[in-house]
């Protein structure tokens, strides 16, 4: 089948189907009108939500997808907010403009025979995604899968991994939920070292994918580093439309010869060795962000005229970055610089 060739344009998508995961869990199927799209699994669309209040874009794992479709499977969140939209407005036959899949939290990071994937809530969509690809090129690969939720109902793909575990004999599932009802034998409560130790006996001798709120995240971080593990040895995928805190001054490089900087015609600063991000939020201009890692490609803006140190982390194809565009979070400037919001 021919894919698109991956291109900066935005991707024109019809919602083909809606499905019910759990009962604040949706999964959205995607067909793009030009044709079948592509992608890695692990990478993630940024979403133009159009808010009633001005578009929002929104990163959100790819969790599946046959035949050039995607599925985003996606959590309601707080009311007014670019998941709630999608889930009261994104319908079979609307449609929906998207950046085209990007991303490097894939298994091309994996170099080690044992691995776990932990998550939280629905950070388990680039793990289901990672996973039904170890089930077609990998199955005797040896995988610990540790999830998280809330309570028994919010507990997403159980099914699925079920089928999985009888085509993988080296896959071992475990799941925790914090407010278990009758009838739960699993796991139960928050992820602690006892849990997850416990879960995944040589958690520290694994290579971990990790996707949850920032503060599991970083909880599983820390206990993966106790348990012996290596740094490198730990990934995670930390987009999600929250947006990093830009870099309070007193942490921001020193005084120095710094340079102008204009974003949609704004005249502002930019200090030596601070991103266009951090330039940007500090001085009130907001450019809409998510990984600041240079991964998810949300803070993508186009650079109109000025020289700029860019060193995006997989969230900026060649395509991209030949026509113009750079990451505001992981780009510098070498010279007065002009940029236009994309």
């Amino acid at each position: 089948m021919d894919m698109q060739a991956p291109s900066a344009a935005l991707l024109s998508l019809s919602c083909i189907a809606v499905r019910d995961e759990t009962p604040t869990v949706k999964t959205f199927r995607l067909r793009a009108d030009g044709g079948p799209v592509g992608f890695t699994p692990g990478q993630a669309l940024v979403v133009k939500v159009p808010l009633p209040g001005g578009p929002a874009w929104r990163s959100f794992t790819i969790s599946g997808g046959t035949g050039g479709d995607l599925e985003l499977t996606i959590k309601a969140q707080a009311p007014g907010g670019a998941t709630r939209w999608l889930h009261e407005n994104l319908r079979e036959g609307s449609g929906i403009e998207a950046r085209p899949p990007r991303g490097a939290f894939t298994l091309g990071l994996r170099d080690n025979d044992r691995l776990a994937f932990v998550s939280g809530g629905s950070g388990a969509t680039p793990m289901m995604a990672m996973l039904r690809q170890l089930a077609d090129t990998d199955p005797e690969a040896d995988l610990a899968w540790f999830h998280a939720a809330r309570d028994p109902a919010e507990v997403l793909f159980a099914r699925e991994l079920a089928e999985l575990q009888a085509r993988m004999p080296n896959l071992a599932v475990a799941i925790s939920v914090s407010r278990p009802g009758p009838g739960w034998f699993g796991y139960r409560g928050r992820v602690s070292r006892g849990r997850l130790a416990s879960a995944i006996p040589d958690l520290g001798r694994r290579q971990v994918f990790c996707c949850g709120p920032q503060g599991f995240m970083q909880e599983v971080r820390l206990i993966h580093a106790a348990e012996g593990g290596a740094r490198a040895q730990f990934h995670t995928e930390s987009f999600g439309g929250v947006a990093p805190a830009a870099a309070p001054i007193a942490e921001a490089a020193p005084e120095g010869p710094g340079f102008g900087l204009t974003v949609n015609g704004r005249a502002i600063g930019i200090r030596a060795d601070e991103t266009l991000l951090q330039a940007s939020l500090r001085q009130g201009v907001v450019i809409p962000c998510g990984c600041g890692e240079g991964m998810c490609g949300t803070c993508m803006v186009q650079l109109v005229s000025g020289r700029v140190d860019s060193r995006p982390n997989g969230g900026l194809t060649p395509e991209e970055a030949a026509e113009g565009y750079v990451l505001a979070c992981s780009t510098r400037a070498a010279s007065d610089v002009e940029i236009r919001l994309a």
